[in-house]
């Protein structure tokens, strides 16, 4: 059952880093603009996924490490982009 839980958070995590925030940063690319996004809401995101890559990390789960790897990359892009624009 524990295993079964871990694929269910490894593929609902690289879901929502892969193809939802990726639309996101599509459309602050396209709208040169960070509006209707909220900083604090985007920074606790980035310490959300921070918090579980690293957990993943110290415990050598890869099912844990990676996705949320690929998370915090495309939230620090979004992040980014509240000083870009």
């Amino acid at each position: 059952m524990f295993e079964i839980i871990r694929w269910s958070t490894l593929l609902s995590t690289a879901l929502m880093a892969g193809v939802g925030y990726s639309d996101q940063i599509r459309l602050i690319w396209t709208q040169h603009s960070t509006s209707g996004l909220s900083f604090w809401m985007v920074l606790i995101a980035f310490w959300s996924w921070l918090s579980y890559a690293l957990y993943g990390y110290y415990n050598k789960d890869r099912k844990m490490f990676w996705p949320n790897l690929a998370g915090l990359i495309t939230i620090s892009v979004i992040l980014a982009s509240f000083f870009i624009f």
